[in-house]
């Protein structure tokens, strides 16, 4: 039974207001996982996840504060 996590990058203004947001879900696994698959396993399938979604969520992120930057420039 795997928990879900998700990551958030949102980029704001000096006001505190949104520019962009990005939201990436992963699954990690869950404590009887890790009790049935070992802790390495589990820890490498976490991590795995943790940065999947990092970077997914930061690209997105990246991409669409640049689009929102080349529009203003126009």
């Amino acid at each position: 039974m795997a928990k879900t996590m998700e990551i958030t990058i949102t980029i704001k203004n000096e006001n505190g207001e949104p520019i962009t947001s990005s939201t990436s879900e992963r699954e990690v696994p869950y404590i009887e996982e890790i009790e049935t698959q070992g802790f390495r396993s589990a820890f490498h399938e976490l991590e795995t996840a943790v940065l999947e979604g990092r970077k997914e969520a930061s690209e997105k992120a990246v991409s669409e504060y640049l689009g929102v930057i080349s529009q203003k420039k126009r």
